[in-house]
């Protein structure tokens, strides 16, 4: 450290510590280190002094009231006198210019100064340069021993730094596995905790038997929390850091791959699926059995039908042939049922309670699913008038009953075949069943009337 120590001593005694950035400035060496740069510098901070008393000591000796100083970069310095005075003009001045109204000169002792500035200039850069190259060379010969202090200080800084955070935030050390399994209990956000008092914690379990998770959720930004929180706490372990939760076992994980959000860019012609298509391929290319995914929303930025295909396509992709430990948030509910073919899948969603006149969002993961978004709700949260959301629900409606048409339609076709099939065996034809049903009275039941009725129609099928 003595090295060390003695590089830090000559740093701080000899560069100025608001040194310019640029060394072609020349303003690097602190005052008193050089003797010489001292004695340039304090002739060009003083030449003003000089030139101000020379003007006002010719001005008083030959009676040149209006006599002016000047400098210019092409002419240096000069005298410069108006034509009413030029008759007055003393023989120690020497013609350097004319101009319309004033005529310009010099004097030898003039001259002789500003060479002595120019030169005082140029030799102090100079000397600066020089004493900068010593300070580098210096440097440089302890090049060894300042690395690796500099490594050894930043391991310090990283660890304290890590410790502190622990400490203060309520982190746990992580149990780092082999294994292919990936938990998290009681997982928070690491940043958004530090801003929100009461954030909600949630589990997280992937295995080998039920390593992709269909995550449905209402549209609030808890979902995407949820899914970056579980990828930042496993990047965390990685790094050796402690990690926001009350139990973390962490497999060894090759890479973390995200498709939360997407931009266009429209410097590259891209628009904004087809960046969202080309992290997608990313993910499908390059991910892993040992990788870890996140895909938050994929196939929103085209049609419905597109994007749901999309969605599907890619879930089955990883699924099947990657089996990558996943996180896949949609707000297309129909993959929740076709989701049902695939072993290594399970639904979740947050828990939400509703009435009719208030939604909850509780924030908690459940092993559940939802098949609503609540867009409206959102929006109605986010002070759209209740004149809007009522035509939007309005709407809704409009569209949920076209699309049941087209539903029934092409149900209709596959129906018509089975019901062949049942007339032919004479199986549903006036069925007991179809009798009872035909009998009750709906709005004549109780609740648990007509749970006992169902139980005796369970019985006749």
């Amino acid at each position: 450290m003595e090295n060390i120590k003695k590089i830090i001593e000559l740093i701080d005694a000899s560069i100025k510590p608001d040194a310019q950035m640029n060394i072609m400035w020349w303003e690097i060496i602190a005052d008193n280190y050089d003797s010489r740069v001292d004695y340039y510098r304090w002739l060009v901070a003083n030449s003003m002094d000089w030139l101000t008393n020379y003007q006002s000591e010719l001005s008083q000796k030959y009676n040149l009231n209006n006599l002016k100083i000047k400098y210019t970069w092409a002419s240096g310095y000069f005298i410069e006198l108006p034509k009413s005075q030029s008759k007055n003009v003393p023989d120690i001045f020497i013609h350097k210019q004319t101009l319309v109204n004033a005529s310009r000169y010099i004097t030898v002792e003039l001259k002789q100064y500003e060479e002595e500035v120019l030169e005082a200039e140029w030799n102090k850069a100079a000397r600066e340069y020089e004493i900068f190259l010593d300070v580098r060379e210096k440097i440089l010969d302890n090049f060894e021993w300042i690395k690796k202090v500099g490594e050894q200080t930043s391991y310090i800084d990283f660890i304290a730094s890590f410790s502190q955070v622990a400490y203060t935030s309520n982190y746990i050390k992580p149990e780092m596995s082999n294994a292919y399994d990936f938990q998290v209990l009681w997982g928070r956000h690491p940043v958004i905790e530090q801003t929100e008092k009461d954030f909600i914690s949630n589990d997280l379990t992937l295995t080998d038997k039920k390593y992709v998770h269909i995550i449905t959720w209402p549209n609030m930004w808890w979902k995407s929390t949820f899914l970056r929180q579980n990828a930042l706490i496993l990047l965390m372990a990685h790094i050796g850091s402690f990690v926001p939760a009350r139990k973390a076992i962490i497999p060894l994980t090759d890479r973390v791959f995200s498709r939360i959000w997407a931009n266009d860019n429209l410097y590259l012609w891209q628009s904004t699926f087809m960046v969202e298509m080309q992290e997608v391929a990313n993910i499908l290319n390059n991910s892993t059995k040992n990788s870890f995914v996140i895909i938050d929303e994929v196939g929103r930025w085209t049609s419905t039908y597109d994007g749901m295909s999309l969605a599907w396509a890619i879930l089955r992709e990883n699924h099947d042939k990657i089996k990558a430990k996943t996180l896949f948030a949609t707000h297309y509910h129909e993959l929740i049922d076709e989701s049902k073919k695939l072993s290594g899948v399970e639904n979740f969603s947050v828990a939400v309670w509703e009435n009719e006149d208030n939604l909850i969002f509780l924030r908690k993961i459940i092993p559940w699913w939802i098949k609503k978004s609540f867009w409206l709700e959102v929006a109605r949260i986010a002070w759209i008038s209740n004149e809007t959301i009522k035509e939007a629900r309005k709407m809704l409606k409009m569209l949920e009953l076209e699309h049941n048409k087209i539903s029934w339609t092409q149900m209709l076709l596959w129906w018509i075949e089975i019901e062949q099939k049942i007339v032919e065996k004479e199986v549903f034809k006036e069925s007991k069943v179809e009798k009872e049903l035909q009998k009750i009275d709906i709005n004549n039941l109780t609740p648990i009337e007509a749970l006992n009725k169902l139980s005796e129609l369970k019985k006749y099928i």
